[in-house]
C-alpha cells in the first residue's frame, strides 16, 4: 500500500476541501495542482472526482490542456428554490434597503440565509467574503430608531395578525405621560419616515365592537400580550400609494411650491397615485394631492416654510382633522 502524503487528513476531509474548491472558483482546476495543494498523488484526485463525478453527474465537466488533466464544476444556473446569481443580488439589495428597520436578530439570520443561498449558487463574491459582503446601498436618516429592543414586540404583532388573535397593548404616546391600554386587532404592519407602525382595530372592552381605527407606533408600545380571543374584524387595507398614514376619508388638496429648490424637490418625485404636478409660468410648481392624512400634509407643507402655500381646494365636510385618536403619524 503507498504511503500518504498527509497522513492526518482523511479522505473524507480531502473529498470536502476538493469540492468547496470547486464550488468556490468555477475556472479549470488541474490535477497536478491539486493534488499538491491537498498534499496527496495524482492517482487519489482521480479517485476523489469520480466521487464528486457520481453526485453531480455532467456539471463535473474534465478534459486535458497541455497534456494536463483539468476540473470544472459548473453548478446549475438555478436552484430548486427558482433562484440565479442575479436574483440573489437583488435580495442582498432588498435587505440593504431594509436594513434601517431590522432589528439586529433578523438582520443576523437575513445574512445567515442569504450566505447559506449563496454556497447552494456556488456564488464566488459571496463565499470569498463569508457572506459578510459590502452594502450596495447606504441610506442615510435623519434620527434612526433602533428596533433591536422592540424585536419581542415585532414578532407578537406578527404572531397577532397571522392567527387572527386580539391582543392587548400598554401604549405611551408622544406628549403624554399614562400609559393607555388598547384591545387592538392587527390589520397590517406600515412603514413610514423610518418608523414602522401597527394599523389596525381598536376594540371596545368586550373584545368584540371597532372603537375606531388606529395606528401605533412600535417603539412607543410598552407591552404585547396575547389573548385567547379571536377576532374576524375587517381593518380597512391602506394604499401605500396614499400621501401618509391613513385617519379619515379621501381628500384633496392643492399647494403651489416657490421656484427654486422647493419646487425642483417636489417636481423630481411621487407624492401619492392621486397627484397632478403643473409646472407654473414664473418656474413654480402646483401639487394637486388626495389623501387620508391632512395633519401630515399640514405638516409636510409647513415644513417648506414661506416657500410653500396651501391653496382652498374641494375638501369634503366631515371629521376634525385634528382628532388624531391616540394615532402616531408625524
Amino acid at each position: 500500500m503507498p504511503v500518504k502524503h498527509d497522513m492526518d487528513s482523511t479522505t473524507g476531509v480531502k473529498l470536502l476541501r476538493l469540492f468547496l474548491r470547486l464550488m468556490a472558483d468555477r475556472n479549470r482546476h488541474f490535477q497536478a495542482d491539486l493534488a499538491i495543494w491537498l498534499n496527496c498523488s495524482k492517482q487519489t484526485i482521480i479517485r476523489l472526482m469520480r466521487v464528486i463525478e457520481s453526485v453531480v453527474g455532467d456539471r463535473l465537466n474534465m478534459g486535458m490542456e497541455d497534456r494536463r488533466r483539468w476540473y470544472q464544476l459548473c453548478p446549475d444556473s438555478r436552484m430548486p428554490l427558482g433562484l440565479d446569481c442575479e436574483e440573489l443580488r437583488f435580495l442582498h439589495i432588498c435587505r440593504d434597503m431594509a436594513c434601517s428597520y431590522l432589528p439586529t436578530q433578523v438582520q443576523r439570520r437575513v445574512d445567515d440565509s442569504l450566505f447559506r443561498l449563496a454556497m447552494q449558487l456556488a456564488d464566488t463574491s459571496a463565499m470569498q467574503t463569508g457572506g459578510e459582503q459590502t452594502a450596495r446601498f447606504a441610506f442615510f436618516s435623519k434620527g434612526r430608531i433602533d428596533y433591536t429592543p422592540h424585536f419581542e414586540h415585532l414578532d407578537l404583532l406578527l404572531r397577532a395578525r397571522e392567527e387572527g388573535r386580539v391582543c392587548r397593548i400598554r401604549y405611551k404616546a408622544a406628549g403624554r405621560r399614562e400609559e393607555k391600554e388598547h384591545r387592538f386587532v392587527v390589520g397590517r404592519m406600515l412603514c413610514m419616515n423610518g418608523a414602522i407602525y401597527a394599523l389596525g382595530s381598536d376594540l371596545e372592552d368586550d373584545e368584540l365592537t371597532v372603537r375606531r381605527i388606529v395606528s401605533l407606533a412600535v417603539h412607543r408600545i410598552q407591552e404585547v400580550s396575547l389573548t385567547d380571543h379571536f377576532s374576524t374584524v375587517a381593518v380597512p387595507e391602506p394604499s401605500p400609494g396614499m400621501f401618509g398614514l391613513p385617519w379619515h376619508e379621501p381628500r384633496h388638496f392643492r399647494i403651489r411650491f416657490a421656484p427654486g429648490r422647493a419646487a425642483d424637490y417636489v417636481r423630481e418625485r411621487i407624492w401619492a397615485d392621486e397627484q397632478r404636478l403643473e409646472d407654473l409660468p414664473d418656474g413654480g410648481v402646483l401639487l394637486e394631492i388626495t389623501t387620508c392624512s391632512e395633519p401630515e400634509l399640514l405638516a409636510w407643507v409647513r415644513s417648506f416654510g414661506d416657500s410653500a402655500e396651501l391653496l382652498a381646494g374641494a375638501l369634503p365636510a366631515g371629521e376634525c382633522s385634528s382628532d388624531r385618536h391616540d394615532g402616531e403619524a408625524l
